[in-house]
């Protein structure tokens, strides 16, 4: 089977969602796409339901690729708080690991994921437990915006893939990050807390077609405290690009202390450490 961007995963909210007014604030307002998703309180109770039988499954079947360490769980808000969490892209995997994760720690994770996933079976099993597609006609771009920041608002978390697609890069740092999740933050003032995992490119690395089973592994995924976006005030362009370059410098320092390497340099001047936490910490 292929696996293309087109059709495999979590994406980033494409950049005809940006729109700046004269002034220079932008506007996350749009259409919502044809696909509803709703977030109230009954809505919410019918996907946990189904997330409920879904995830033992899928948890049973990521037993094959190893079992995952959590550091740095303390990070991860409360149930009930609005979260927007920024992960690491380096397997097509890494979706599942995140998800479990979430959902064992009282969080339901709501992916913005690519349309042309939403078709089938496996869309209505998306729909089912409330994944918010992302469209990119500029109709309707800015929908997922607005069920982003609807679920947000209902206390919800938020996952996106900042990078918008599996990383590139030779060495598996982050490529530079989309804006989508910085902008959603400034919108909202939704913590952002980033996440980092290492290996699963063991198991099924870039490129990789079929994932190898690798029981006897460890895997580790660690969450970041909530970046500091205090000094950014209002949403803004300028706002916008640099809270987006800092998202990346907070995935790579969970990185980079995850593979006990020293962060990349070229991450450096974004990286803007939480009172108490310094590079290298994961937990």
């Amino acid at each position: 089977m292929k696996h293309n961007d087109s059709h495999a995963h979590p994406d980033d909210v494409p950049a005809e969602a940006l729109h700046a007014t004269p002034e220079g604030t932008v506007d996350v307002t749009g259409t919502p796409p044809k696909y509803h998703v709703d977030f109230d309180e009954k809505s919410l109770k019918k996907q946990k339901f189904t997330a409920s039988f879904v995830a033992p499954t899928a948890g049973a079947l990521f037993r094959l690729f190893g079992r995952y360490q959590v550091l740095g769980e303390e990070h991860i808000p409360p149930s009930g708080q609005p979260a927007i969490f920024v992960a690491y892209h380096a397997s097509y995997l890494d979706p599942i690991l995140i998800g479990l994760t979430l959902w064992y720690r009282g969080r339901l994770p709501h992916y913005l994921a690519k349309s042309p996933l939403f078709t089938g079976v496996l869309g209505a099993g998306l729909k089912a437990i409330g994944q918010i597609p992302v469209l990119r006609d500029s109709v309707h771009a800015g929908g997922s915006l607005v069920y982003a920041k609807a679920a947000l608002e209902g206390g919800q978390s938020i996952v996106i893939y900042p990078q918008g697609t599996l990383t590139k890069d030779p060495d598996l740092w982050p490529q530079a990050s989309k804006s989508g999740a910085a902008r959603l933050a400034l919108s909202t003032g939704a913590p952002l807390i980033p996440i980092a995992h290492w290996g699963l490119d063991k198991s099924m690395p870039v490129g990789a077609k079929i994932p190898k089973p690798r029981p006897q592994d460890t895997l580790r995924i660690a969450f970041g405290p909530a970046i500091d976006y205090s000094d950014l005030d209002g949403l803004t362009t300028a706002n916008a690009r640099t809270l987006t370059n800092r998202v990346t410098s907070h995935i790579a320092a969970e990185l980079a202390a995850l593979r006990g390497e020293e962060m990349p340099e070229r991450f450096r001047a974004d990286y803007r450490p939480a009172a108490g936490h310094t590079e290298g910490d994961t937990a």
